[in-house]
């Protein structure tokens, strides 16, 4: 399958001087009265003054209005990777997944939990309903919602793996109560690192985290990640599909897809960056960086979009949110392609 991200150019949908990473689409249903069609919300910033999380509305995915940040958050940690979801019965329907750690700058990678918020309105504000979700677990970030083929409502998120090589984080699921209040079971294994291009760094020292054999006085371990899971797709041939990032999210970063075919996964992704069957991959040569950690929707009128992030100009850029068109090969895997 050739790559088919080349033209019309990638672009940034609301260019503005702060970071809009990990941008999360999310279309309330009818019912729920909400003011927008639409809204997007990012990592952004780390809080600074107490709110968390920048949010979009749109009643077009095109045209873009910030909201003010959604989330009620302390002001000595970083949270990262919001995820929204519209529960009927509830008093506060709207229900935030999220992620927090332990601390700020060098510990603003360290102690991730994936925690839940609720908020009355989409825009928010949301605010913390005390539940952790993965608090057995050392460090959980990006979490997505979706329901299997068989129906159950499952949380998808990425978490370390140090009992063996190649140590990195890799991308569960597991089924997750209606309420959004706890996992029902143990994280099933979606995917772990198997190419170069996954390096986070190849020398990385991790002080905070006990490694089996690992001395970081005096050594350091080749990094992977695997990461931003989104779940619910079905290629056209019936296949379950899911989507990854991988790599370093400041240097060569993509997207991947694996296919779910009789139980067994297989990663449909090839091991190089010049491989043709990425999800979207970077364009330097283009000014477009770092694609990924994107987020699904699908619109009423049955288009597959997915909203990602990306540096425009420089790899240094902030990231900006960009939307795109999800497409199928005739071989029943996806790709993205710019919206005319």
């Amino acid at each position: 399958m050739r790559d088919r991200d080349a033209t019309p150019a990638f672009r940034p949908l609301l260019p503005e001087a702060l970071d809009q990473g990990d941008p999360f689409a999310f279309a309330p249903p009818p019912e729920a009265g909400a003011r927008w069609r639409y809204y997007v919300y990012t990592t952004g910033e780390d809080p600074t003054e107490g709110r968390a999380f920048p949010v979009y509305g749109s009643d077009d995915l095109r045209a873009w209005r910030p909201l003010g940040e959604a989330l009620t958050a302390g002001r000595r940690s970083s949270h990262w990777a919001p995820c929204v979801r519209y529960v009927p019965g509830l008093v506060r329907p709207y229900v935030m997944l999220y992620s927090r750690a332990v601390g700020l700058g060098a510990e603003g990678h360290v102690g991730h939990v994936i925690r839940r918020a609720d908020a009355a309105a989409p825009e928010g504000p949301f605010a913390d309903s005390g539940e952790e979700l993965t608090a057995d677990i050392d460090f959980a970030i990006d979490p997505d919602l979706y329901r299997r083929p068989d129906g159950t409502l499952t949380m998808g998120f990425a978490m370390d793996f140090v009992d063996d090589e190649p140590y990195g984080t890799g991308i569960v699921e597991a089924p997750i109560a209606e309420d959004l209040s706890a996992l029902l079971g143990s994280p099933r294994r979606l995917a772990r690192s198997r190419h170069d291009w996954h390096v986070y760094e190849p020398a990385r020292v991790m002080p905070w985290k006990t490694i089996p054999g690992v001395d970081w006085a005096t050594q350091s371990v080749r990094w992977h990640t695997v990461e931003a899971p989104v779940g619910g797709l079905v290629s056209p041939r019936g296949d379950p599909i899911y989507l990854y990032s991988g790599g370093n999210f400041s240097g060569f970063y993509a997207v991947g897809a694996l296919v779910e075919e009789a139980g067994a996964l297989l990663d449909a992704t090839g091991g190089e960056p010049g491989a043709e069957n990425f999800v979207v991959r970077p364009r330097p040569e283009a000014g477009f960086h770092g694609p990924g950690h994107c987020s699904w929707l699908r619109t009423d009128d049955g288009v597959d979009y997915l909203l990602l992030h990306a540096r425009f100009g420089a790899p240094t850029a902030k990231r900006q949110m960009c939307l795109a068109m999800l497409r199928w090969s005739a071989d029943g895997l996806p790709y993205a392609v710019p919206v005319p």
